[in-house]
């Protein structure tokens, strides 16, 4: 029975380390600023996206152009 209490723990060891490695990778970009109705901002890949904000919360976004 002991075996099994050692192995719960290491398996919730490693749950917890790999959380704790992951939070660095997941920095998401900031907020952009919504004090306008239309902004531009980079996407996941850094091509430039038009994004219209609504009661200062971004809402949609979408490639610019015409």
């Amino acid at each position: 029975m002991p075996t099994v209490k050692l192995l719960g723990a290491i398996l919730a060891f490693l749950i917890v380390c790999a959380l704790l490695l992951a939070v660095p990778l997941s920095r998401k970009q900031a907020a952009p600023d919504c004090t306008n109705r239309v902004v531009m901002i980079k996407g996941p890949h850094g091509e430039p996206i038009e994004c219209v904000c609504v009661g200062g919360t971004l809402s949609t976004c979408f490639s610019p152009g015409p």
